[in-house]
């Protein structure tokens, strides 16, 4: 059985490093699966004749291989156009791979926010209604035929959203987003310290940890207005930068709010992309992992999540849906309300007086990892492609 993943690769994504972990998985299981990149650069200046004859010619290499895998994203196939564009791309591709009879599987990575989001105003509602004809004409039925088409979702929310907008529920299969696992974390008192001194923080200080690509949506004005109200010997680390691709003013907002803040600025450290050794020695003077997530926020996983849980340290995150369900299933999480700073800043100060507590987030997050671990993913994935 030959098996292709279509995705974007070595590049900085977070579908891309999702898929690295899936393929090396399958290595572990004895598959060898090989990886066509999709390359989003390319389409980013073509014409919508020009993006439909590339994934045409994509779709040629993909129906060599018995299964074919894609790792979707709705900005992979709209190139510089959009979500109706992205539609009416994607549909053209699946089509071209559903002429070769091969067992066609896609990885919804997202939910599409027009199905459930509601769009103010008269004409929010015609783009939204506009969405929906389209996904129900040019996607839906694909998933709700004979066609050899299967999804692969991560949570029981996300399958719901599909299903609701008219997928077949047998063309569903709810698989986890794999794990990574971290090295242990733990370090004696007296080593801690001194890394904690070699890296400028005081002996008694409290380490706040957030870590990936600075979004918006992943909370950081949150996290900073909690810092706000938290006693001096705390401190907030951000690792990471803004995605290459992206537009976000995140970075921007931090920077005014430190610049803003004068008490602040010792007391955040901004430290940018780190190479793994350096960044091993953030964890271990790390305290709290926060996942602040704005209250908008809709995604069917999170890689932050995971890498946080895997890190050994108590996670910290808001309570939107698809933490709430992970929590619900596994009591790794240490919840509060999105978007309240003055909440989270008292859920972090009474989580670390509670040292019980602390130990029973980090254990239920270890076995969580242990349990959806990459190589046990993929085996998930073989089997669905061996049905």
């Amino acid at each position: 059985m030959k098996i292709v993943q279509f995705s974007t690769w070595n590049v900085p994504c977070g579908i891309a490093g999702y898929t690295k972990g899936l393929v090396q998985g399958m290595l572990d299981n004895g598959i060898t699966c090989e990886v066509i990149p999709l390359e989003e650069k390319k389409t980013k200046y073509m014409t919508r004749e020009e993006i439909k004859n590339y994934f045409q010619y994509c779709s040629q290499q993909l129906i060599k291989y018995d299964v074919i895998h894609i790792q979707h994203e709705f900005s992979f196939f709209a190139g510089s156009y959009g979500y109706n564009e992205s539609i009416i791309n994607f549909n053209f591709f699946l089509q071209e791979l559903l002429k070769s009879n091969k067992r066609v599987f896609v990885t919804f990575h997202t939910e599409p926010s027009f199905l459930h989001d509601p769009f103010p105003g008269i004409m929010g509602m015609l783009k939204k209604g506009v969405k929906n004809f389209k996904w129900k004409y040019y996607i839906t039925p694909l998933f709700n035929s004979k066609n050899a088409l299967n999804a692969v979702v991560h949570t029981k929310k996300t399958r719901r959203i599909f299903i609701d907008s008219g997928f077949k529920d047998k063309s569903i299969n709810l698989i986890k987003q794999g794990v990574t696992l971290s090295d242990n974390q733990n370090i004696d008192f007296q080593d801690r310290n001194a890394l904690k001194e070699k890296l400028g923080f005081p002996e008694n200080a409290v380490v706040l940890l957030m870590f990936g690509f600075i979004s918006a949506y992943k909370g950081y004005n949150t996290a900073l207005n909690a810092l706000k109200s938290l006693p001096e010997n705390y401190y907030l680390l951000i690792i990471g930068e803004p995605h290459p691709n992206s537009k976000d003013t995140a970075l921007d907002k931090i920077v005014g709010f430190i610049n803003k803040h004068k008490s602040l600025k010792e007391r955040v450290r901004l430290t940018g992309y780190l190479e793994l050794d350096q960044l091993r020695k953030y964890q271990y003077v790390t305290d709290f992992c926060l996942v602040p997530y704005a209250p908008d926020t809709i995604l069917s996983s999170s890689a932050s999540i995971t890498w946080a849980l895997s890190s050994g340290k108590p996670v910290i995150a808001s309570k939107i849906a698809s933490f709430e369900e992970l929590n619900e299933d596994n009591d790794c999480l240490h919840l509060f309300t999105p978007g309240c700073a003055e909440e989270l800043a008292y859920k972090i100060q009474k989580l670390y007086e509670n040292q019980e507590l602390i130990q029973q987030l980090i254990t239920n997050g270890l076995t969580y990892c242990q349990n959806n671990q990459w190589s046990k993913i993929a085996k998930s994935h073989i089997e669905l492609y061996e049905q």
